[in-house]
């Protein structure tokens, strides 16, 4: 195959994965669902959002539980921002998708104090179970809480040790010295029967609330002065926010504090080596996500960008074949990443298999149609990459003919 047809063509996966980086897709649709609580024995309700292209793709997603579901401001932060997937350069590390679980309270009082027990039961033997076998979730979960809720949160490490591997706590309070003690110690309880995997904790107060501010930074020093290394925590401070004010600002932080570079993305040196194809592409992929499975108690799967920089790292070393069937995972695994098949065109190209190739942008093209854009303008700036493409596959079939 001439060097000039080939080269068009191999520009494909680039532009493609462009795009879908920059994508801004329409949030996903919310169930709400009814579950008969034996344990709290009444009907409950929760909110389930779902990402975007939940329908069209086969990951499975984390899970934030949201207290207070029923407050709509509180739901369509934490929708938001599990939603914002902008990746500007290929070495950042985006927020990846998630489902977002808002849990209503008939009654705030009982549920997140006088009936906390039972409530945290209800959330982890009869919510969770149901979000993990009605819904494609992976059993990584993160919980917010907001003033009394916050405080339901921290107590998560006692009520349910490492059930929630991430909590965010928003103006907690904690100021009087009993609620202090009750916190603390339940930490220390967590922290003291810890296996090692990796805990996440957020804190957030605002210099309006006085007196939960002054918990809120006497658990910061707490923090400071006690947590292990196995526990990750951030405490941020809210100048001139208020009480009602510090959801605005700590539930999008405390998403982006849980999904930190630091502890998602590979580090640099193994990830050169990789995207420079310096060593075994494989076996760099799967000894990180083996160390940040066993650092998270999850195991979580190769993401589609790391597949498709394999793919590509394959193809530089000159091994075709394992290029090929990375990248032929990757579509499998991420059908509504079109990257992936851009990348698997490219290298049918490349061995001259025009009609696999031909398949492969049909397939892109029919995924494209089930996938939910912001706006027409994204769908159908990705389908003229896709048609040209095709069209110039047959193109250079008739010149061959």
């Amino acid at each position: 195959m001439s060097r000039r047809f080939h080269r068009p063509v191999a520009l494909l996966a680039t532009t493609i994965a462009l795009f879908a980086s920059a994508a801004a897709a329409q949030p996903a649709a919310t169930r709400r669902a009814t579950i008969q609580s034996k344990i709290l024995g009444e009907e409950r309700h929760i909110r389930v959002a779902l990402p975007a292209n939940y329908a069209t793709a086969r990951q499975r997603y984390p899970v934030v539980y949201l207290l207070d579901g029923h407050v709509r401001a509180f739901f369509e932060l934490a929708v938001a921002s599990t939603g914002y997937d902008l990746l500007g350069n290929v070495r950042d590390f985006a927020i990846p998708p998630q489902i977002v679980v808002a849990v209503e309270h008939p009654d705030r009082g009982a549920d997140l104090g006088r009936n906390a027990d039972a409530f945290m039961k209800y959330l982890t033997d009869e919510v969770a179970p149901y979000v993990e076998k009605n819904f494609r979730a992976l059993p990584y979960r993160l919980l917010i809480g907001h003033s009394l809720g916050g405080r339901f949160a921290l107590m998560a490490s006692c009520r349910a040790p490492g059930f929630f591997q991430s909590v965010v706590a928003v103006s907690p309070g904690g100021g009087d010295s009993t609620a202090y003690r009750t916190i603390t110690d339940c930490l220390r309880s967590d922290w003291s029967t810890n296996r090692g995997t990796l805990r996440q904790l957020f804190v957030s107060s605002g210099e309006r609330e006085a007196r939960i501010d002054e918990g809120a930074k006497r658990l910061r020093a707490f923090l400071r002065d006690s947590a292990p290394p196995t526990v990750r925590w951030q405490y941020l401070d809210g100048p001139g926010l208020a009480h009602t004010e510090t959801p605005y600002l700590g539930i999008p932080a405390g998403i982006k504090f849980a999904w930190d570079r630091s502890v998602w993305e590979m580090p640099g040196a193994r990830a050169d080596s990789l995207v420079d194809a310096k060593g075994d592409p494989d076996e760099v992929l799967r000894a990180w996500y083996a160390e940040l499975s066993a650092r998270t108690g999850v195991a979580i799967p190769p993401s589609p960008k790391w597949l498709d920089l394999a793919a590509a790292a394959h193809q530089r070393r000159g091994d075709a074949a394992a290029a090929e069937r990375t990248a032929r995972r990757l579509v499998a695994d991420y059908p509504e990443f079109l990257g992936g098949y851009a990348r698997l065109a490219d290298l049918l190209v490349a061995k001259r298999d025009i009609d696999g190739a031909r398949r492969v942008l049909d397939d892109a093209v029919r995924a494209l149609e089930r996938l939910e854009f912001f706006d027409a303008t994204e769908r159908s700036l990705k389908r003229k990459v896709l048609v040209d493409a095709l069209a110039r596959l047959n193109a250079r079939e008739r010149d061959r003919r």
